[in-house]
């Protein structure tokens, strides 16, 4: 079965019908301008669907596009509110916190300094969403050098505390003798006839009268820096001298009955140092308590507090823990 079948035209001539014989050249010059009008439909036709027509991925991305344009509003708006905070954080660290503790203030120079020129963002030109982009990492680096000097200022104020903690630990406060012990103050500090010479010198300390043997405490933390025993020509006994390590305090006990620390020996508030006797020039037992500023004898009761018997008991129990905060 032939697939084309032959063709025929008459020709007036011969008067017989010829035979038409088949050329490739005209029938593709006839295709010609079938196709390039069908080129020129589908090119149409496509075009008309990629304007008009979006595909499923291209549908996705518009939605999710959407989606980060409102949330980068969003976040903007919150980083703003988080940079007010800071500021309010600032004001309160500035005025209360860095003047309590007698340090300077951080100029709002150098709190909201700038973090860098234009450049910096350059990487986020050139899409529809630089203006917000870059808006959202210019706050987001605005707030975290705020931050940054922030947690500065703080470390700042941690080690001014830590030092105050030091200091107050170490002033000698503490009554060394329990309120539940105590008999009486014998005599104060100021002038007074001596009870064995029985001329009028000055008494540089306070006589704290309890029963021979009563437990004795020290009055701050610091170090023992010097011992006396009753063979020495002091007139105070037994004592123990500490030196406390700060605005040059030191305290003295004397008159001791025995002595329990070591010279060099570093002693916590509250931790008990010794006894109460009637060593060296003593009429009775008492413990004669000084506090000194580099060496020169002040009145005890300007630094000495008197807790109540619980609160005396609490100070006696935290000393046994090294560490433990006074305060």
């Amino acid at each position: 079965m032939k697939l084309f079948k032959s063709k025929y035209k008459f020709n007036p001539e011969t008067l017989q019908y010829e035979k038409i014989r088949f050329s490739f050249r005209k029938f593709v010059l006839r295709l010609v301008p079938y196709i390039i009008s069908s080129a020129i439909f589908g090119f149409a036709l496509m075009f008309l669907y990629i304007v008009v027509f979006e595909s499923p991925e291209e549908k996705l991305l518009r939605s999710e596009n959407q989606y980060l344009k409102e949330n980068l509003k969003k976040i903007n708006e919150r980083l703003v509110e988080d940079d007010k905070l800071l500021d309010d954080i600032a004001k309160r660290d500035n005025y209360i916190y860095r003047t309590t503790f007698q340090q300077d203030t951080i100029p709002y120079t150098i709190r909201n300094a700038g973090v860098g020129g234009s450049d910096r963002y350059k990487h986020l030109d050139g899409f529809a969403s630089t203006d917000i982009v870059k808006d959202v990492a210019k706050k987001l680096d605005q707030i975290e050098n705020k931050l940054n000097i922030q947690s500065l200022s703080y470390n700042e104020l941690i080690k001014e505390l830590k030092k105050k903690e030091n200091l107050f630990k170490s002033l000698p406060v503490l009554q060394p003798i329990h309120v539940n012990e105590l008999t009486r103050i014998g005599s104060f500090y100021g002038y007074r006839p001596h009870p064995i010479l029985g001329v009028v010198h000055m008494h540089h300390g306070i006589d704290m009268v309890a029963p021979t043997g009563t437990p004795v405490y020290a009055s701050g933390d610091g170090v023992i820096s010097g011992i006396e025993y009753n063979n020495t020509n002091s007139g105070y006994g037994n004592s123990i001298l500490i030196d406390h390590g700060v605005n040059g305090l030191s305290s003295r006990y004397a008159h001791l009955y025995s002595i329990n620390v070591k010279k060099g020996q570093k002693i916590s508030r509250g931790e008990q140092i010794g006894t109460v006797g009637s060593t060296g020039l003593s009429t009775a037992p008492h413990l004669h308590y000084e506090i000194m500023i580099y060496g020169a004898t002040v009145n005890p009761l300007r630094y000495m507090i008197t807790p109540s018997a619980d609160e005396y008991e609490q100070i006696l129990k935290l000393a046994q823990y090294p560490g433990v905060s006074f305060d």
